[in-house]
């Protein structure tokens, strides 16, 4: 199931909102302990970043067919051999992923929608002890050349809100991601 203004513009435009060497920086790549899931991995404009950054398998998930068909080429471009796409709808049917079976999963631009939880909870399912949720999503403190209304978009209350019950922890780690975007990371399990 789409969420609400869920619809993709242009390539090359989509990929200039973002400061993508400063969020992968950001993601903190080194310090995960396990394979990378993306949910709505759209262009792959973070799925062949990571897959550079990382040595391990990014499992890469999005509802639309044309989405999966541009990430696909331009994982191939980049000529990584780490990336495995899935045409499924996550939100509906989760990621039949096992339990504990996953380092991070990125939720970027994905949670503008009142049942975030789902998707959350899904996340905290498959992230083994000590993995970490990254979100990313549009400001709302500012004007942004896309995104949803801003009414619809979380903010650092509403996502920490969301998971009371999931075994998820805000890691301290929210910031700016200019020039449009903020991000928060979240681990499973208690912090020490």
């Amino acid at each position: 199931m789409k969420v609400a203004d869920s619809g993709m513009p242009d390539e090359a435009y989509w990929n200039n909102l973002f400061n993508i060497p400063a969020i992968i920086d950001w993601l903190g790549l080194h310090t995960v302990p396990g394979p990378i899931v993306e949910v709505g991995c759209g262009y792959g404009t973070f799925t062949v970043p990571v897959a550079k950054a990382t040595e391990f398998d990014v499992l890469a998930f999005d509802i639309d067919a044309e989405m999966i068909t541009a990430a696909e080429r331009n994982v191939r471009e980049a000529r990584r051999a780490n990336v495995t796409f899935f045409q499924r709808d996550v939100l509906s049917i989760g990621t039949g992923l096992p339990d504990s079976s996953v380092g991070m999963v990125l939720l970027f631009n994905i949670l503008h929608f009142p049942e975030r939880w789902i998707l959350l909870e899904e996340a905290a399912r498959i992230l083994v002890d000590s993995g970490v949720v990254a979100i990313i999503h549009w400001r709302k403190d500012i004007d942004t050349p896309r995104g949803p209304q801003v009414n619809l978009r979380p903010d650092q209350v509403i996502i920490l809100n969301s998971i009371t019950g999931l075994g998820l922890s805000d890691t301290g780690d929210c910031r700016v991601l200019e020039p449009y975007h903020w991000g928060i990371k979240l681990r499973k399990g208690r912090l020490s």
